[in-house]
């Protein structure tokens, strides 16, 4: 109850800002008009004046969006030996609501806020219409600080968007990581190439114990480049990896897995499993290597043809089953059905087209993947693709028409998704249309 009442006032003050701002911009800049104040008294009443040495804007701006769902799957399972599959059909109404505010006090600095639905999982803020119209919670999805004290430098801390160069393989865009990051960008040939290096130290979890001094932590690492080919073309290319460390210090005891919202809780017999030693301590280890590249065409349709690829270097099989116990959630004999193979590789390969910026404008997007079960933490990964998770390969299209500037209809499809590898839990294929209408404001 208290976390409610903290975020509906939390709401309602910046409501009151946002409308308390906006009138007396109104007023100010109709003063100016009748000549009854100067431009300057105008800037100085809007706060836009210097002040000991800054630029000082108090500028805050408002931003969010709703957006209506309905939800089909269509999915049949087969266990491994079973003679019969079964069919799994499943229909609901969601809904996402998110609304921010970012604050700019100078011209280098930036304070953010972000409020969403959902149940506060990493990889989601969808909510689904249920529980006898019960009330849903609100949730911090992001709360950061910037700070760019030149062209080529931003910092940036707290719970923030992801900074990375991103494809849908890895990391699901409602994931904000949490911790610090530091992005370069360099001009390298008179505005027709730009350099880039985002560097992150993001916390993984936060380790409660008197013996341990290293808390699992994520550290990212991504060179890339965007190069103009003519007057029309443009190429991305970027190369990242992905650094886990101490996470043998997170430790298996009873129930922890129940949490699936947890890194250890995200465990799957169909997919990702989590393996302990003897002493409990996690055998899993992630050193992820990812490239992605992409060419957009500006032309009269617009277009795009995109790929990447995730490589976990770390991962074994082997060592996991042989080195690996079975405390109750998660039994290492299992993955002796992959018969040694690593099960560490990921790509995707896709393109877009058209424009989504105002009314009349139209997109369309499709792509192919292939997950193995341990190319990156199924955590992070897309939550809606073959039921979120790894061990998946598929098909995914979506489709966006802008009814106005402001609301768009969109239809997505998961197609023929199903398990990468079958060998271990058998047959799970799935089909997943979702339809909604977006409203932003």
């Amino acid at each position: 109850m208290k976390k409610v009442v903290l975020c509906a006032l939390l709401v309602l003050g910046f409501v009151l800002c946002l409308g308390v701002k906006a009138k007396a911009d109104d007023l100010t800049d109709i003063l100016e008009k009748k000549g009854v104040i100067t431009e300057e008294e105008a800037k100085e009443a809007k706060g836009e004046t210097k002040n000991k040495g800054f630029n000082v804007k108090e500028r805050i701006d408002f931003s969010g969006d709703l957006r209506l769902r309905w939800d089909t799957q269509w999915r049949e399972e087969q266990k491994p030996g079973a003679d019969e599959s079964t069919d799994y059909n499943r229909n609901r109404g969601r809904f996402r609501l998110r609304f921010g505010a970012k604050a700019e006090t100078t011209d280098t600095t930036e304070v953010g806020i972000r409020l969403v639905s959902g149940e506060g999982f990493q990889n989601t803020t969808n909510q689904s219409f249920d529980e006898h119209g019960r009330g849903k919670q609100i949730f911090i999805d992001r709360a950061y600080a910037m700070w760019e004290p030149s062209d080529w430098f931003t910092f940036v801390g707290g719970k923030m968007k992801n900074p990375l160069y991103t494809f849908p393989l890895v990391w699901d865009p409602d994931v904000s990581p949490e911790g610090f990051s530091e992005i370069f960008t360099f001009d390298v040939a008179d505005g027709k190439a730009d350099l880039f290096f985002t560097a992150g130290q993001w916390f993984i979890e936060e380790l409660k114990l008197k013996d341990n001094n290293n808390d699992p932590m994520l550290f990212t690492y991504q060179l890339g480049t965007s190069i103009k080919a003519g007057d029309n073309a443009k190429i991305q290319l970027a190369g990242t990896y992905y650094d886990y460390r101490w996470m043998d210090t997170l430790s298996w005891s009873e129930g922890v897995l129940d949490d699936d919202s947890t890194f250890l809780g995200y465990n799957h017999d169909t997919g990702q499993q989590m393996i302990f030693d003897e002493d409990g301590k996690l055998l899993n280890e992630w050193g992820c290597y990812e490239l992605g590249a992409n060419l957009h065409f500006k032309t009269a349709i617009p277009f795009s043809i995109f790929g990447n690829y995730i490589y976990n270097s770390k991962a074994d099989i082997e060592e996991l089953v042989t080195m690996g116990v079975d405390p109750g959630d998660s039994d290492p004999s299992k993955l002796e059905a992959y018969e040694g193979d690593d099960r560490n590789t990921g790509w995707q390969v896709g393109f877009d087209l058209g424009k989504k910026k105002k009314k009349g404008d139209w997109y369309l997007k499709y792509f192919y993947q292939v997950l193995e079960d341990y190319a990156f933490p199924a955590v992070f990964v897309d939550s809606d693709f073959h039921g979120g998770g790894t061990n998946n390969k598929g098909h995914y299209v979506n489709g966006r028409y802008f009814i106005t500037d402001n609301i768009q209809a969109r239809a997505t499809g998961f197609i023929g998704t199903e398990r990468e590898n079958e060998a271990k839990d058998g047959v799970k294929d799935e089909d997943r249309i979702q339809l909604d209408v977006i409203f932003e404001f």
